[in-house]
């Protein structure tokens, strides 16, 4: 019976530190190739640090069809964050890291940076993504 027991917490233990095991780079493409395929487009109606998720910087953008989209801006710099206000209009197409923002008296381009990603600076250029765009 404790044979068994050990054997079963040694698979677990195994089990469980092979999971999500992903190396830094491997951490940055996916950050990178999940923001490279997602898609929204509304106006800004809330923008705030969510404290009890590490204080991560959140952007509701509401669509009139579709609804809410809560974006999670925590791999982007934070002057980004900053920059984005309410009411502002943004639209990010699929195959793209560039977001369309207008307000009045503005409409610009801003091409996503990951610059709160450890590592950047060493996988960025090595990201298909990225030097494509």
């Amino acid at each position: 019976m404790i044979n068994r027991h050990f054997i079963l917490l040694f698979l677990l233990t195994v089990g469980l530190n092979s999971c999500d095991n992903l190396t830094q780079k491997e951490f940055f493409d996916k950050i990178v190739y999940d923001e490279y395929h997602s898609n929204y487009q509304g106006i800004v109606v809330e923008k705030y640090i969510d404290k009890q998720n590490h204080a991560r910087p959140i952007i509701i953008i509401r669509h009139q069809i579709f609804g809410d989209n809560k974006k999670d801006f925590v791999f982007q710099s934070s002057e980004l964050y900053d920059f984005i206000k309410i009411g502002d209009t943004m639209t990010k197409k699929t195959e793209s890291l560039k977001i369309n923002l207008k307000r009045k008296n503005l409409d610009t381009v801003i091409k996503l940076n990951f610059n709160n990603i450890k590592g950047k600076e060493k996988y960025y250029s090595e990201n298909k993504y990225i030097t494509e765009n």
